[in-house]
């Protein structure tokens, strides 16, 4: 694909039939515990560049010296595998963006549970250098933890941990990921517990001979529920979805329901409907739990004019790129006042007109940014540099998105 994509005003109704990818949050757990155990399989494989990285470093495919590209799970994942390999050696790191990325606190709660993990340049910083080692487990407080995925690290290898582990921690978002992981420790065959603020697995569990499901992903329907709600007239038919789902993203259907998306389930399908709605007087939620939703979800608030007030986004600013600066840019160039704070984006009013001409945004190497910007088409013609970076979790997307075109 170009530098750029171009994508012309869609003024016809919309309709489509589009299989989504697997959920690349279930594929990547489910890898890891595959890896540790030969017992595990998965029903199937994500297409994302970042499952794919993943399983090439857990199978040693890149070598002991591995660039994993620039998802912060692969890294996460990767460097608790590999420091749980008594006798491995293996240096860990990603693109420049990822490698700045957090990682101190998984390290540190690592090194305390027994592994040998330390930085090869910058402190904090990727690359990793991990020499394998049995880890002993045992108990750990985390504190405030900025990230699920350190904790959910943890949750993954602790089997392997000679006297199990619990762990404790005063704050963590993004919860449902930690609920998805127990459970697919749960349906691998080992007995442990969850809580808000409490992980605890017993020592010397085994698996059971298991072929793990793997849902659709839920967060790629983001970007979908924000074509219909853009849409004048929309009909869109996603395949394989169920209304019972492990992924938190799921509530998406909740969120985008007030502004225009009507939602069915027929035949293993969800469907996807444009429906009259009356005006908002102000919209407001808190997506600690589900921060994945926020670029679409927000974009859509923003293009529709509804007055919104949006909590728990303070996971955005080290992401791929700071999601929430992101969209004051695309605020500002949409000539629309909003006003942010360390957790929150918020927009009081709007002008009578947007600011005119054809829009060019930049998707800031960020997947989830440059899908939110496709679906703005339905309004104005738009031009997005740097289109690719969707390869990071749904590489089909502009060959879907185009056939509205």
């Amino acid at each position: 694909m170009s530098d750029n994509i171009s994508l012309l005003h869609i003024t016809k109704p919309v309709q489509g039939t589009f299989e989504l990818p697997l959920s690349k949050s279930m594929v990547n757990r489910a890898l890891l515990l595959a890896a540790m155990y030969p017992e595990i399989t998965l029903s199937g494989m994500s297409t994302s560049s970042d499952s794919v990285y993943l399983q090439q470093v857990l199978d040693g495919y890149l070598g002991d010296s591995a660039m994993v590209g620039a998802g912060g799970t692969t890294l996460r994942f990767a460097t608790a595998y590999w420091a749980c390999q008594e006798g491995a050696q293996m240096e860990l790191y990603g693109t420049e963006r990822l490698n700045k990325r957090p990682i101190a606190p998984l390290v540190d709660a690592l090194n305390t549970l027994g592994a040998s993990v330390s930085y090869t340049a910058a402190e904090g910083e990727a690359p990793l250098r991990i020499q394998g080692r049995n880890l002993k487990g045992g108990r750990l407080h985390l504190g405030h933890v900025s990230s699920s995925q350190f904790i959910t690290a943890l949750m993954l290898i602790s089997p392997k941990m000679e006297e199990g582990l619990h762990l404790t921690w005063d704050s963590a978002p993004s919860q449902p990921y930690l609920v998805m992981t127990a459970a697919l420790l749960r349906e691998s065959g080992f007995e442990v517990l969850l809580t808000a603020e409490e992980f605890k697995i017993s020592a010397g569990q085994q698996p059971k001979k298991v072929e793990l499901f793997i849902e659709r992903d839920w967060s790629a329907v983001a970007f979908w529920c924000e074509v219909v709600a853009l849409s004048n007239e929309a009909s869109i038919e996603l395949l394989g979805f169920k209304p019972e789902s492990l992924q938190g993203d799921s509530r998406v259907l909740d969120y985008f329901e007030p502004l225009g998306v009507k939602s069915t389930f027929e035949n293993g399908s969800l469907m996807l409907i444009k429906k009259a709605v009356l005006p908002l007087g102000k919209f407001t939620a808190n997506l600690i739990s589900e921060p994945d939703l926020a670029q679409a979800l927000i974009t859509t608030l923003l293009v529709t004019k509804v007055p919104f007030e949006i909590h728990g986004l303070q996971t955005l600013k080290t992401k791929e790129t700071n999601r929430i600066a992101a969209l004051e840019q695309l605020a500002h160039t949409l000539g629309i006042s909003v006003k942010s704070s360390r957790d929150s984006l918020a927009c009081a009013d709007y002008p009578d007109e947007f600011t005119g001409g054809p829009k060019s945004y930049d998707s800031l190497e960020d997947h989830r940014v440059a899908m939110s910007l496709a679906p703005l088409s339905l309004r104005f013609p738009v031009t997005i540099k740097d289109p690719s970076v969707v390869a990071k979790s749904y590489p089909e997307f502009w060959n879907h998105f185009t056939q509205l075109q």
